[in-house]
């Protein structure tokens, strides 16, 4: 198939792309070479490369985009009344999930009585936007068997009860959401996704309930490195369809919005020891887990969001790197608080920052409270890419929205709605910035995974002159075809 007279990026002239066997075959400007084949004329439409989401946890997703949220409560007494609402809308006997909670935000601390007067005797758990905490009734602590104590679980404790909570679902049911919701990201270009599913993903992709195109890298936590080598499989191998074993995960630290984000210095009214948050895995226990990770030969990507998290992980790659116990493409994930002196410390591994730029502009009010002069240190992109370090973007969904159109225009912008661009000495080119959401580039022998734009996008010059206007059409970029190994998986040529 010829896609003919399709306009790329970066060029001014009109390009003809020749698809065989799924690979491109041949790019050549328009009408210069012959075509036997079927050809389609996209009259001067832009194509990108196949955008990929590097940071989701696909599950929690499929799931959030079904539950009532409390993103906009501005204190526990208004998410304790959509709470209320929704228990009273309540059916059957699985447990109620809210999401999207922020309490870091609220001018007073939640209380398990407040929601108790809300929820009553159904089983009510509110998750924070960024899944690091959790608010839970009576009823639900009853649930899963845990003794009442704080308002809100975090940390450990969170996670494994909404891993619980999720194990009381109907496992085809979220197999239908997950298909669901990524035929959804298709309408937004997506072609890939990394999956950091809390609970044993690979296992879950090996159900025939989850077929679909979308090409999947699903990762593996700690709990699950035996179930692992039982299996045998190793990062790339393939699981089922185009699903394929990832890498490694450690969560190494909390996050900002809990308080519970590792950093070198304390904060105004941070969770642990001095007040600088939670280091949840210490050296000897990361050493091993990388070590055991090479073993079995399963890539590393650590979660490491405050400052000491970052160089804890960078002293710990940079042992095993030392020991031999390295593979290629090791990433940090997030790295929202990165110290200066690290950055050319991650470029010298090799070392991918897998970041989500959505987060900087959900956050810019906490790193402002929170992280005060530090501030210049958190969420950067540009000072990454120019000292060297590869750069990799996601959403980290359901944290923000699986769409990687929000991330690129956070990237190029920093900005959204009407606010005023958020450091943005630290935004990227488009160009740049797409690439970092693309495992592909449009040329020979490269996989045929393209999206067809129905928009013109914004030149430099627009998003010089107005980046918040430029951040809107990025936004709002409406997707026409996407391509996987030249199957039309969203749209029409």
């Amino acid at each position: 198939m010829r896609l003919a007279n399709a306009r790329l990026l970066g060029t001014d002239s009109l390009t003809d792309i020749d698809i065989v066997a799924g690979e491109t075959e041949r790019v050549s400007p328009a009408g210069t070479t012959p075509s036997a084949d079927e050809r389609v004329d996209l009259a001067g439409a832009t194509v990108v490369p196949g955008l990929w989401d590097e940071h989701t946890h696909l599950g929690q997703w499929a799931r959030h985009r079904t539950r009532p949220s409390v993103l906009e409560a501005a204190s526990a007494e208004e998410a304790a009344a959509i709470a209320r609402e929704a228990a009273h809308r309540h059916r059957g006997a699985e447990p109620l999930v809210l999401v999207g909670m922020r309490d870091a935000l609220w001018p007073s601390p939640p209380t398990r009585a407040q929601l108790d007067a809300a929820t009553g005797s159904t089983p009510t758990l509110l998750v924070s936007s960024d899944v690091h905490s959790s608010w839970p009734n009576t009823a639900m602590l009853a649930r899963l068997g845990l003794e009442p104590g704080d308002a809100l679980l975090r940390e450990e404790v969170a996670f494994d009860a909404l891993q619980a909570v999720e194990g009381m679902l109907d496992p085809e049911a979220l197999d239908r959401h997950v298909v669901d919701a990524l035929a959804a990201a298709a309408e937004r270009g997506v072609v890939g996704v990394v999956d950091l599913e809390f609970d044993d993903a690979v296992g879950a992709w090996q159900r025939p309930g989850r077929a679909t195109p979308t090409r999947v890298e699903a990762g593996t936590y700690q709990q699950d490195l035996e179930l692992a080598a039982e299996r045998g499989l190793r990062t790339g191998d393939p699981i089922a369809g185009r699903a394929r074993v990832g890498r490694l995960k450690v969560i190494s630290d909390g996050s900002l919005g809990t308080r519970t984000a590792w950093t070198a210095h304390p904060y105004a009214d941070g969770v642990g020891e001095a007040g600088t948050g939670v280091r949840n895995v210490d050296d000897v226990a990361l050493d091993r887990l990388l070590a055991r990770a090479t073993e079995l030969g399963l890539g590393a990507s650590i979660h490491a969001i405050g400052d000491a998290a970052v160089t804890a992980a960078i002293d710990a790659l940079e042992r095993a790197a030392a020991a031999g116990r390295r593979t290629a493409g090791d990433r940090i994930e997030h790295a929202q608080l990165v110290a200066r002196r690290d950055l050319p410390r991650m470029a010298r591994l090799g070392l991918v920052a897998s970041v989500q730029p959505e987060h900087a502009l959900d956050d810019r009010e906490l790193v402002d409270a929170l992280w005060g002069d530090r501030s210049r240190d958190a969420y950067r992109i540009r000072s990454l890419l120019e000292a060297g370090v590869g750069v990799v973007l996601g959403s980290d969904a359901p944290v923000t929205p699986l769409d990687p159109w929000l991330a690129i225009a956070t990237a190029v912008t920093r900005t959204r709605g009407d606010a005023q661009p958020w450091q943005p000495e630290e935004a990227i080119g488009l160009e740049r910035a797409i690439a970092a959401s693309a495992r592909t580039s449009i040329a020979a022998g490269e996989p045929a995974d393209l999206v067809v734009l129905a928009d013109a996008l914004p030149s430099a010059a627009d998003i010089a002159h107005d980046p918040i206007e430029a951040s809107r059409r990025l936004r709002a970029t409406a997707v026409r075809a996407t391509l996987i190994a030249g199957e039309l998986v969203h749209g029409t040529l």
